[in-house]
Protein backbone atom coordinates (compact mmCIF):
# COMPACT_ATOMS: atom_id res chain seq x y z
CA UNK A 1 0.00 0.00 0.00
CA UNK A 2 3.02 2.29 0.30
CA UNK A 3 3.63 2.38 -3.52
CA UNK A 4 0.40 4.07 -4.30
CA UNK A 5 0.96 7.24 -2.36
CA UNK A 6 4.48 7.64 -3.71
CA UNK A 7 3.39 7.24 -7.33
CA UNK A 8 0.62 9.69 -6.83
CA UNK A 9 2.93 12.25 -5.32
CA UNK A 10 5.33 11.89 -8.25
CA UNK A 11 2.59 12.44 -10.80
CA UNK A 12 1.47 15.55 -8.95
CA UNK A 13 5.00 17.03 -9.07
CA UNK A 14 5.35 16.21 -12.79
CA UNK A 15 2.08 17.93 -13.53
CA UNK A 16 3.07 21.04 -11.60
CA UNK A 17 6.36 21.30 -13.52
CA UNK A 18 4.53 20.82 -16.81
CA UNK A 19 2.11 23.65 -16.02
CA UNK A 20 4.93 26.01 -15.13
CA UNK A 21 6.72 25.32 -18.36
CA UNK A 22 3.59 25.92 -20.44
CA UNK A 23 2.80 29.17 -18.62
CA UNK A 24 6.34 30.57 -19.12
CA UNK A 25 6.35 29.93 -22.82
CA UNK A 26 9.09 28.75 -25.06
CA UNK A 27 12.12 31.09 -25.17
CA UNK A 28 13.19 32.03 -28.74
CA UNK A 29 16.20 30.26 -29.98
CA UNK A 30 18.75 32.56 -31.68
CA UNK A 31 21.35 30.90 -33.85
CA UNK A 32 24.32 33.20 -34.54
CA UNK A 33 25.10 33.59 -38.26
CA UNK A 34 27.88 35.20 -40.39
CA UNK A 35 28.25 39.08 -40.65
CA UNK A 36 26.77 40.75 -43.74
CA UNK A 37 29.38 42.35 -46.04
CA UNK A 38 28.30 44.60 -49.00
CA UNK A 39 30.26 43.91 -52.13
CA UNK A 40 30.14 46.21 -55.21
CA UNK A 41 30.59 44.42 -58.50
CA UNK A 42 32.81 46.21 -61.06
CA UNK A 43 32.13 46.25 -64.74
CA UNK A 44 34.69 44.37 -66.72
CA UNK A 45 34.84 47.20 -69.35
CA UNK A 46 35.44 49.97 -66.75
CA UNK A 47 38.94 51.50 -66.92
CA UNK A 48 40.83 51.98 -63.76
CA UNK A 49 42.19 55.52 -63.18
CA UNK A 50 45.96 55.86 -63.78
CA UNK A 51 48.08 55.77 -60.78
CA UNK A 52 49.36 59.20 -59.70
CA UNK A 53 53.09 59.30 -59.42
CA UNK A 54 54.29 60.42 -56.07
CA UNK A 55 56.48 63.56 -56.46
CA UNK A 56 60.01 63.18 -55.23
CA UNK A 57 60.75 64.83 -51.94
CA UNK A 58 62.01 68.48 -52.19
CA UNK A 59 65.62 69.07 -51.41
CA UNK A 60 66.15 71.32 -48.43
CA UNK A 61 67.28 74.92 -49.23
CA UNK A 62 70.93 75.58 -48.49
CA UNK A 63 71.55 77.74 -45.49
CA UNK A 64 73.04 81.18 -46.16
CA UNK A 65 75.82 81.83 -43.69
CA UNK A 66 75.79 85.32 -42.15
CA UNK A 67 78.46 87.79 -43.27
CA UNK A 68 79.22 88.65 -39.68
CA UNK A 69 78.10 87.84 -36.20
CA UNK A 70 75.09 90.17 -36.43
CA UNK A 71 73.60 88.37 -39.38
CA UNK A 72 73.02 89.21 -43.03
CA UNK A 73 73.07 92.94 -43.73
CA UNK A 74 70.53 94.40 -46.10
CA UNK A 75 71.86 97.56 -47.71
CA UNK A 76 69.35 100.43 -48.02
CA UNK A 77 67.95 101.19 -51.45
CA UNK A 78 69.90 103.91 -53.22
CA UNK A 79 67.82 106.98 -54.10
CA UNK A 80 67.24 107.64 -57.78
CA UNK A 81 69.37 110.47 -59.15
CA UNK A 82 67.37 113.62 -59.59
CA UNK A 83 67.59 115.33 -63.00
CA UNK A 84 69.62 118.47 -63.07
CA UNK A 85 67.42 121.56 -62.99
CA UNK A 86 67.10 123.24 -66.33
CA UNK A 87 68.47 126.71 -66.16
CA UNK A 88 66.30 129.28 -67.86
CA UNK A 89 67.82 130.79 -70.92
CA UNK A 90 69.04 134.18 -70.05
CA UNK A 91 67.93 136.68 -72.58
CA UNK A 92 70.20 139.53 -73.41
CA UNK A 93 68.81 142.79 -72.18
CA UNK A 94 67.22 144.78 -74.91
CA UNK A 95 69.28 147.75 -75.89
CA UNK A 96 67.23 150.88 -75.66
CA UNK A 97 66.99 152.80 -78.92
CA UNK A 98 69.09 155.95 -78.85
CA UNK A 99 67.20 159.15 -78.22
CA UNK A 100 66.76 161.19 -81.41
CA UNK A 101 69.16 164.10 -81.46
CA UNK A 102 67.20 165.61 -84.34
CA UNK A 103 63.53 164.55 -84.60
CA UNK A 104 61.75 164.10 -87.92
CA UNK A 105 61.67 167.25 -90.00
CA UNK A 106 61.01 167.98 -93.69
CA UNK A 107 64.27 167.92 -95.65
CA UNK A 108 65.28 167.56 -99.28
CA UNK A 109 62.64 166.56 -101.84
CA UNK A 110 58.91 167.12 -101.14
CA UNK A 111 57.39 164.42 -98.88
CA UNK A 112 60.68 163.39 -97.26
CA UNK A 113 61.39 163.69 -93.53
CA UNK A 114 64.65 162.88 -91.81
CA UNK A 115 65.53 161.92 -88.23
CA UNK A 116 69.04 161.60 -86.75
CA UNK A 117 70.09 159.62 -83.63
CA UNK A 118 73.63 158.89 -82.40
CA UNK A 119 75.20 156.22 -80.20
CA UNK A 120 77.30 158.63 -78.13
CA UNK A 121 75.46 160.13 -75.18
CA UNK A 122 77.93 162.98 -74.81
CA UNK A 123 77.67 164.28 -78.38
CA UNK A 124 76.12 167.76 -78.07
CA UNK A 125 77.02 169.31 -81.41
CA UNK A 126 73.59 169.79 -82.95
CA UNK A 127 74.85 171.96 -85.78
CA UNK A 128 77.00 169.10 -87.05
CA UNK A 129 74.02 166.70 -87.12
CA UNK A 130 72.03 169.24 -89.10
CA UNK A 131 74.84 169.35 -91.68
CA UNK A 132 74.76 165.57 -91.91
CA UNK A 133 70.96 165.45 -92.34
CA UNK A 134 70.89 168.11 -95.04
CA UNK A 135 73.78 166.53 -96.93
CA UNK A 136 72.15 163.08 -97.01
CA UNK A 137 68.72 164.50 -97.89
CA UNK A 138 70.20 166.23 -100.94
CA UNK A 139 71.59 162.88 -102.16
CA UNK A 140 68.25 161.09 -101.83
CA UNK A 141 65.89 160.64 -104.78
CA UNK A 142 62.27 159.79 -103.87
CA UNK A 143 61.05 156.52 -105.40
CA UNK A 144 58.35 156.49 -108.02
CA UNK A 145 54.76 155.44 -107.35
CA UNK A 146 54.12 157.79 -104.43
CA UNK A 147 54.04 154.95 -101.88
CA UNK A 148 54.69 155.94 -98.24
CA UNK A 149 57.40 154.09 -96.30
CA UNK A 150 59.80 154.33 -93.36
CA UNK A 151 63.31 152.88 -93.03
CA UNK A 152 66.42 153.38 -90.88
CA UNK A 153 70.02 153.27 -92.17
CA UNK A 154 72.94 152.84 -89.77
CA UNK A 155 76.51 153.98 -90.48
CA UNK A 156 79.61 155.35 -88.71
CA UNK A 157 81.40 158.65 -89.33
CA UNK A 158 85.16 158.57 -88.81
CA UNK A 159 87.18 161.45 -87.44
CA UNK A 160 87.91 162.74 -90.95
CA UNK A 161 84.23 162.49 -92.04
CA UNK A 162 84.38 159.23 -94.01
CA UNK A 163 81.28 156.96 -93.92
CA UNK A 164 81.95 153.37 -92.78
CA UNK A 165 79.73 150.25 -92.70
CA UNK A 166 76.42 151.56 -94.05
CA UNK A 167 73.56 149.02 -93.74
CA UNK A 168 69.78 148.80 -93.48
CA UNK A 169 68.99 148.68 -89.77
CA UNK A 170 65.20 148.69 -90.02
CA UNK A 171 63.61 147.85 -93.37
CA UNK A 172 60.36 149.27 -94.66
CA UNK A 173 59.23 146.16 -96.48
CA UNK A 174 59.62 148.00 -99.80
CA UNK A 175 62.95 146.97 -101.24
CA UNK A 176 63.42 149.78 -103.74
CA UNK A 177 62.68 152.37 -101.00
CA UNK A 178 65.29 150.83 -98.68
CA UNK A 179 67.89 150.72 -101.46
CA UNK A 180 67.22 154.36 -102.36
CA UNK A 181 67.82 155.40 -98.72
CA UNK A 182 71.02 153.36 -98.51
CA UNK A 183 72.27 154.83 -101.79
CA UNK A 184 71.67 158.37 -100.46
CA UNK A 185 74.01 157.64 -97.52
CA UNK A 186 76.71 156.16 -99.75
CA UNK A 187 76.56 159.12 -102.18
CA UNK A 188 77.02 161.56 -99.26
CA UNK A 189 80.51 160.21 -98.50
CA UNK A 190 82.55 161.99 -97.30
CA UNK A 191 80.74 164.08 -94.69
CA UNK A 192 82.28 167.00 -92.79
CA UNK A 193 84.93 165.98 -90.23
CA UNK A 194 83.78 165.43 -86.66
CA UNK A 195 83.86 168.48 -84.35
CA UNK A 196 87.26 169.15 -82.76
CA UNK A 197 85.56 169.61 -79.38
CA UNK A 198 84.49 165.95 -79.32
CA UNK A 199 87.10 163.41 -78.30
CA UNK A 200 85.58 160.28 -79.88
CA UNK A 201 87.32 158.54 -82.78
CA UNK A 202 84.07 157.83 -84.67
CA UNK A 203 80.33 158.48 -84.32
CA UNK A 204 77.56 155.92 -84.87
CA UNK A 205 74.54 157.43 -86.63
CA UNK A 206 70.96 156.11 -87.10
CA UNK A 207 69.35 158.01 -89.98
CA UNK A 208 65.59 157.62 -90.34
CA UNK A 209 63.95 158.14 -93.73
CA UNK A 210 60.20 158.73 -93.87
CA UNK A 211 58.34 159.38 -97.10
CA UNK A 212 54.67 160.29 -97.23
CA UNK A 213 54.38 161.07 -100.96
CA UNK A 214 54.71 164.22 -102.98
Amino acid sequence: MTRGPVLGSALVHVGVVAVLLIARGRAPLVIPGPEVVQVALLDANMRMPPAVATPPPREPMPEVPPTDEDGVRIEPRKPKPQPAPVKPVEQAPETAAPRPALPFAAVGPPGLKGEVSVDATDFEFTYYLMLVRNRIAQSWTPPGGGQGAHTVVYFRITRGGAIAGPRIEQGSGVDFFDQAALRAVVLSDPLPPLPLGWSGSELGVHFGFEYSGP
